[in-house]
């Protein structure tokens, strides 16, 4: 089987000039739309000094570059040295001044190409047991509320649930930027319990404003 080589453009650079930032390249700044400071992203480089045949072909390293630890295969290594010499990295905004995102110092070289940009979503990026898995939750249901993400479990198999308590029956995802937490049944009552309460103490010059907002609570 052949495959077809395919095209990753750069949407910008890692600079090193007494801090290390990244510089997005006009064209893509639009993208950083959203992005705030304190926010975490996954930021996927490409090592463009490892992008040579040799490097390519290499499939068993020591790892950390010490020959004193056994071989194994880039797969399971950090290695920049692997097939295709990309690099992931969990980083966090520490601030943005138009086109350039600071960062912490990573160990990538001053002039490296960046690849891509993505939000780190703990759901995805840092995985833990939990009782939703992705093919229950009700994705085309997702609502966004500010930086809070609200994604329902699917209501089918009901029949199936008559023995389950409220307490028991796990019903919303809540993401509130990279952060992950799942909500009952009985929760979600409570919430919406309080969040009526906060809305009546809105001050009424507020609430009067609010009339016209299919949002409100009836």
């Amino acid at each position: 089987m052949t495959f077809e080589p395919f095209k990753i453009a750069p949407v910008g650079y890692v600079r090193k000039d007494g801090e290390t930032f990244l510089e997005i390249l006009p064209e893509f700044r639009e993208a950083l739309d959203g992005l705030h400071e304190g926010d975490w992203i996954k930021l996927i480089l490409w090592f463009h000094a490892s992008d040579t045949p040799e490097r390519r072909s290499v499939l068993k390293v020591h790892p950390y570059n010490n020959p004193e630890n056994p071989l194994r295969g880039v797969f399971a290594t950090r290695s920049p040295v692997r097939p295709n010499p990309l690099a992931i990295y969990a980083v966090r905004i520490n601030r943005i001044e138009g086109g350039r995102l600071y960062i912490d110092w990573i160990d990538a070289h001053d002039g490296t190409p960046v690849a891509d940009i993505k939000i780190l979503v703990e759901r995805f990026d840092c995985p833990k047991e939990t009782p939703i898995e992705e093919q229950e939750l009700e994705i085309g249901e997702s609502r966004q509320v500010g930086e809070v993400n609200l994604i329902p479990r699917r209501g089918e198999h009901l029949d199936e649930l008559e023995e389950v308590q409220p307490e028991e029956y796990e019903a919303l995802v809540v993401e509130i930027g990279p952060k992950t937490t799942v909500l009952t049944a009985k929760e979600l009552a409570e919430l919406i319990e309080a969040l009526e309460k906060i809305y009546e103490n809105l001050p009424v010059e507020i609430k009067d404003k609010l009339e016209g907002n299919s949002r409100r609570f009836t």
